[in-house]
């Protein structure tokens, strides 16, 4: 009998571990404050700690529900869903939302053979209209919709 039943839990629960232990690095110089007068830090402490409680929850399911073996690592998508999410942290600030967005749908598209591209540039033109009447125009975040790079 073995003591992990599901082994891809393991590893899913280690990868939150380590991504949320590298934000909380990256946030710990902020100012957390109080839940009264919440500092810049504050949220994103928060949320590092429910990603490391998330992780320990599934780590914990792992030992008594069945999952699948693990087979092998996914490399398509793990790449293609990185190489759109540091595209966008790279273009965002340099051209702006505009092209930022779309750069991030069609390269984590890509991650999925089958997707056909009057889908994903529907989904282009939709997430980037989103993004900008949510975040630039409703709760007026200084994002830039268009720069000349």
């Amino acid at each position: 009998m073995r003591l992990v039943k599901s082994p891809n839990d393991i590893l899913l629960a280690a990868t939150l571990l380590a991504m949320a232990g590298l934000l909380y690095w990256q946030v710990s110089k902020l100012r957390v404050g109080t839940i009264l007068r919440m500092g810049p830090g504050y949220m994103p402490t928060i949320l590092c700690g429910l990603i490391a409680l998330a992780a320990v929850g599934i780590i914990v399911r792992s030992f008594f529900f069945q999952g699948d073996k693990l087979h092998s690592w996914p490399i398509r998508p793990l790449t293609f869903i990185f190489l759109g999410l540091l595209s966008f942290g790279l273009l965002v600030e340099t051209f702006g939302l505009l092209v930022a967005m779309p750069a991030l749908v069609v390269l984590v598209s890509l991650a999925d053979r089958d997707s056909s591209k009057g889908e994903v540039a529907a989904l282009a033109v939709a997430m980037t209209l989103f993004s900008a009447g949510v975040f630039v125009w409703a709760l007026r975040l200084p994002i830039p919709l268009w720069t000349a790079g």
